[in-house]
């Protein structure tokens, strides 16, 4: 028998773990909040955006600083000018 788990890599499951013991919830909770089936089934949007900005960050690696202001579609095809 082929479980839907044993489709998940060891690290991805390793990843899933840390996030949601970082959010302070349980794995099955926290998936539930990734896909939006929350206690009552309400989704992201009746949680309101406070909400879902903390979901948002859980998923972000990485803190990342914003473009400058001058940036430009250019600036990613041609980033030597």
């Amino acid at each position: 028998m082929n479980s839907i788990l044993d489709q998940v890599r060891p690290e991805t499951a390793a990843m899933i773990e840390a996030r949601a013991r970082a959010s302070g919830l349980s794995i099955d909770d926290y998936l539930k909040r990734l896909l939006g089936m929350t206690d009552g089934n309400q989704n992201v949007a009746e949680r309101g955006l406070d909400e879902f900005m903390r979901v948002m960050d859980s998923l972000a690696e990485d803190k990342i600083e914003p473009l400058p202001r001058n940036f430009a579609r250019e600036d990613i095809y041609f980033p030597n000018g």
